[in-house]
């Protein structure tokens, strides 16, 4: 039976601000592509080092002279695997440091969007105001010229 990890922890954190999310996460992607290829480097070493050790426990081990060929291929093998998991896990390293440079770069284009809407918002609301102070100044000055009739008053008792 298999037991899956619980990301609830990770999912249930608030990120206040996405920029710093992202950032944390390249950073955190790449310092991963470093302990891999470290690894990586590590195991090579020990590879290189593991041949000369196999060569040299062949005349002390009886099980490994007798069938050192089997031994040598299954070592070689080995080898391969290790290198192909390591390639794979740092090609799966390097598409999450791509997917969140992705994720920065749209961050970026949606707070550039978000505040060209604030910009035209704040427009639209300087320019209502404005005809909404004309307005009141046409107003007053038209209650203010006796609204707007200039008639003789010559019939008013």
């Amino acid at each position: 039976m298999t037991t899956l990890h619980d990301h609830t922890p990770y999912l249930d954190q608030l990120h206040d601000d996405p920029h710093s999310f992202w950032n944390s996460r390249i950073r955190a992607c790449r310092w991963m592509i470093v302990k891999t290829f470290c690894l990586g480097a590590l195991a090579a070493a020990l590879g290189v080092l593991g041949q000369g050790w196999l060569e040299k426990a062949a005349p002390i081990l009886p099980f490994i002279s007798q069938n050192y060929g089997l031994w040598q291929t299954a070592y070689l093998l080995a080898l391969v695997l290790v290198f192909l998991l390591w390639a794979f896990a740092m090609r799966q390293k390097m598409g999450l440091l791509e997917n969140s440079r992705q994720g920065l770069k749209t961050q970026l284009r949606i707070d550039q969007h978000n505040e060209r809407i604030e910009e035209r918002r704040r427009a639209n609301r300087e320019r209502r105001e404005e005809v909404r102070q004309e307005r009141e100044e046409h107003t007053i000055y038209f209650k203010a010229t006796g609204g707007g009739s200039n008639r003789s008053k010559k019939f008013d008792y």
